[in-house]
């Protein structure tokens, strides 16, 4: 495929770096948690801060963490060093901002060494907006940490084998820290994936087979060996049911033996989740198939090649577990931006880019309008939104500004286009999704729960209900309690928080019951409290 000549682009990379962090870093405190993820990884951190105990917290009042700590550790240092040892929504997901940032600059050093430094930027951009890491980047999940130890390793693995490899020894130092942080984070897919793709990637090149092997399977083998000290202390502290746990998440969960179903969707859910992800870029992708007349054929560079054996063998592995999550693709999505960038790079595409500038450019100044208006004139079924204060508005112009500047002046295309997205995510980050999310919290009924600081229970009907979003916001006081009759045997005042699924047997013989949700944002269950006579 033809694409177009290198642009002197003096200051890029300093350039890109200023536009992620506008993107990702001001607004990360501005949303509540509105969903039991975000708060189920922060009260880790919380419990660790708490106890002192960095290997094997509990949180609830005895649950130990479903996953390995290295998010959780990131967040307590954090709050450490820069919020006096307070976790908060803002330094919980700082790890996360910090990792797309990461992620994107090393891509963009990666991209650009191999196809100039325009292409870089463009490869830069559309990874980070898409949706689905855009979204991963903001939140307090350990799915992008996890991302960007892979796909930084993965980066790193890249050219080892060429003769142009300079600091070989580097290389694979900081490649084994990366893959070792990535086991800390989810377990040995952590290395074990990003080793077999750079694998099957040499042996393509001509590499041979067993040399191959050998390095790929010692790198991802050595990987393990400080995730191992960990999980020796913390079997040694959990027992037998800290063993049992972490066999499932990781093993059980692959082989579709866990206890319980998790998110099972059929193999075609993982193809429109990808497609979802990768919004808005796809569309552009699609407005180009219309010029296929135009496409050359052309050998595969060998970034081209890695890019897709990557996608390739990353979609097909998660396609085996019968679990499956959008969250889980995220390390394909640097790679499938590789493709995204090449099309919108390339001169075969110059019409279709223009066609796509149109429609973001419409689609960011009616977004706002758009939003603005439901906000001052809600319309049913949709919920009211909450107040932006004045800076969110100003923000909310931006995209605007953006799509008028294209239709004024009707130049540069890609250009256009990057920002203009780069302007919608950063006026959701900053505008929307807090006046849309934070009504959605439980944080509002807080107060209700701690005045006059009564002990709160939650009634365990199922063995596994949690209530992440208030144990966070209660500062980790929850307890559950399996029964009424139970209950029964704490003080008067005791606040009991009740699902609307539980055995509610013994209720008004010693309690009182009042609603307190609609709709819980952990469970969507209604709630309501008993509180004890």
């Amino acid at each position: 495929m033809n694409t177009r000549r290198e642009t002197y682009l003096p200051g890029a990379a300093t350039m890109l770096f200023i536009a992620l962090a506008l993107l990702f870093l001001p607004w990360l405190g501005e949303i509540l948690f509105n969903s039991k993820g975000e708060p189920r990884e922060a009260i880790v951190a919380v419990s660790i801060l708490r106890s002192g105990d960095w290997i094997l917290p509990t949180n609830y009042g005895g649950d130990i963490p479903f996953k390995p700590p290295f998010l959780a550790w990131l967040i307590a240092g954090l709050a450490t060093v820069l919020n006096g040892g307070v976790v908060n929504e803002y330094i919980s997901r700082l790890p996360s901002a910090i990792a797309v940032i990461a992620m994107v600059m090393g891509g963009y050093a990666w991209a650009s060494r191999e196809r100039g430094v325009r292409f870089g930027l463009i490869f830069a951009f559309v990874t980070a907006t898409c949706v689905e890491v855009f979204r991963a980047g903001i939140a307090c999940r350990l799915d992008m940490v996890l991302t960007a130890c892979m796909v930084g390793a993965m980066y790193l693995l890249y050219p080892i084998g060429d003769e142009r490899t300079r600091r070989r020894g580097l290389r694979w130092l900081a490649a084994w820290v990366l893959l070792s942080c990535a086991v800390l984070t989810k377990g040995p897919v952590g290395s074990l994936l990003p080793c077999f793709v750079v694998g099957v990637y040499r042996l393509l090149r001509g590499d041979r087979f067993f040399p191959t092997l050998g390095k790929m399977l010692g790198l991802a083998i050595a990987a393990l060996a400080l995730p191992a000290w960990w999980f020796y202390e913390a079997a040694n502290r959990g027992g037998q049911h800290f063993v049992d746990l972490m066999y499932e998440e990781n093993l059980g969960r692959l082989f579709g033996t866990m206890s319980y179903d998790s998110h099972v969707k059929p193999v075609w859910y993982n193809f429109v989740t990808l497609a979802a992800g990768t919004l808005p870029w796809i569309i552009a992708a699609l407005f180009a198939v219309f010029s296929w007349r135009k496409w050359h054929r052309s050998p595969l560079r060998p970034a081209g090649l890695f890019s897709f054996v990557a996608v390739i063998l990353i979609v097909g592995f998660y396609c085996i577990p019968e679990s499956k999550r959008s969250v889980y693709l995220l390390p394909a999505y640097p790679f499938i931006a590789y493709a995204l960038a090449s099309i919108i790079d390339s001169d075969a595409a110059r019409r279709p880019m223009r066609v796509f500038a149109w429609f973001i450019s419409i689609v960011a100044i009616v977004a706002p309008l758009a939003f603005v208006g439901l906000q001052l004139y809600p319309v049913e079924p949709v919920p009211a939104f909450e107040a932006s204060p004045w800076w969110a508005y100003a923000i909310l112009a931006v995209p605007a500004i953006c799509g008028i500047a294209w239709i004024i002046n009707r130049h540069s295309p890609v250009g256009h286009m990057l920002v203009t997205v780069w302007a919608l995510m950063l006026a959701y980050a900053a505008s929307v999704a807090p006046a849309v999310l934070n009504r959605q919290s439980d944080f509002k009924v807080v107060e209700r729960l701690t005045d006059g600081n009564p002990t709160v229970l939650s009634l365990d009907y199922t063995g596994t209900h949690r209530l992440y979003t208030l144990n966070f916001y209660l500062d980790d006081r929850i307890r559950t309690t399996p029964s009424l009759e139970e209950a029964s045997n704490y003080p008067s005042g005791t606040i009991v928080l009740i699902s609307e699924h539980a055995d509610t047997t013994g209720l008004w013989r010693n309690f009182t019951f009042e609603p307190l949700l609609d709709r819980s944002c952990d469970h969507r269950d209604k709630l309501g409290i008993a509180i004890r006579k």
